[in-house]
């Protein structure tokens, strides 16, 4: 008995991380872009290519998303575990830079921040704003963004690295965080910064 328990546990857990392997590469064509975040140490909450390691994985239009927050110089992301104070998450605050050259086609700037753990489920992206890149022809969306800091307006042409925002806790969020992914045609695209496909655990720096 303790032996056929072992071995269940080992092909588990080894199925298990297996399928973790799996979410570290894709086969599909990434577009590449700048990372819009600067001057910080920055962390993958979520990302990848598979739900063990990223939740957004299991919906077709973002499954190649990534949730980014600030870590100080000890690692930590937050004075505090779990902390009500928005300004106590490092991330909360920071400037956000187009990650490319193109025109914005939606922008959402009016919704409240939000004390964690408070979510807004209807309003998912928060205040966000949705670019249209020129060289990739793909969708671009910021998500979870402070109140009335974009400053991009529906159909401006904006240049990658300029400022478009800043870092909020608006919309169905658990904390603050920067949230970006990547669509064509409704469909999730992979992302690379600087050549690399981040993943839960990345570091940006």
């Amino acid at each position: 008995m303790s032996l056929s328990f072992n071995v269940l546990l080992l092909l588990v857990f080894g199925a298990y991380n297996i399928l973790t392997f799996s979410g570290f590469t894709t086969k599909d064509d990434a577009v590449e872009l700048d990372f819009p975040l600067k001057n910080g140490t920055y962390y993958v909450g979520q990302g990848g290519n598979h739900v063990l390691i990223n939740y957004h994985n299991a919906y077709a239009s973002q499954q190649y998303a990534i949730d980014v927050v600030k870590l100080n110089k000890f690692g930590i992301r937050a004075a505090g575990i779990y902390p009500e104070e928005l300004d106590n998450f490092f991330i909360y605050g920071e400037q956000l830079y187009s990650p490319c050259t193109g025109i914005v086609l939606e922008v959402r700037n009016d919704l409240p921040d939000l004390t964690p753990p408070d979510a807004d489920s209807e309003n998912a992206e928060g205040n966000f704003l949705n670019l249209l890149c020129e060289d990739e022809d793909v969708n671009v969306y910021i998500a979870h963004m402070q109140k009335g800091t974009v400053v991009a307006k529906e159909g401006v042409r904006i240049q990658k690295g300029q400022p478009i925002g800043l870092v909020g806790n608006s919309g169905n969020t658990s904390e603050p965080h920067l949230h970006i992914h990547v669509e064509k045609n409704g469909v999730g695209v992979p992302i690379h910064f600087n050549g690399r496909f981040l993943i839960r655990n990345s570091l940006v720096w």
